[in-house]
């Protein structure tokens, strides 16, 4: 096993050689995604621990809507907020991806 993943390992990552495959941007997004939200989650569990009340009580806020709303309807709202801005009818790239998706 281990020499067929040491003889093809390169078609794990690259599907024609300067492209990537599914599996290099999973693990790409993964690290992106860990690295985040470890940079989100660290000020604002200090925020929340704070005994000033305009400090704790907007991370409370934002902690009780993303964790009671599901991952869907807050993936519609942000579509429906990002192709409401302006500046993205104004990007002729943009508005086709968020008309067409």
């Amino acid at each position: 096993m281990i020499e067929l993943v040491s003889q093809y390992w390169q078609s794990y990552l690259y599907t024609d050689g300067y492209r990537f495959s599914g599996l290099a941007i999973t693990l790409w997004l993964l690290v992106v995604s860990i690295a985040l939200g470890f940079a989100l989650a660290v000020p604002l569990a200090i925020a929340r621990a704070s005994s000033n009340r305009w400090i704790s009580t907007p991370v409370w806020l934002y902690t009780y809507v993303f964790r009671g709303t599901p991952l869907y309807v807050q993936l519609l709202m942000c579509y429906t907020g990002i192709y409401s801005l302006q500046v993205v009818h104004n990007h002729v790239l943009l508005d086709t991806f968020f008309r067409n998706a």
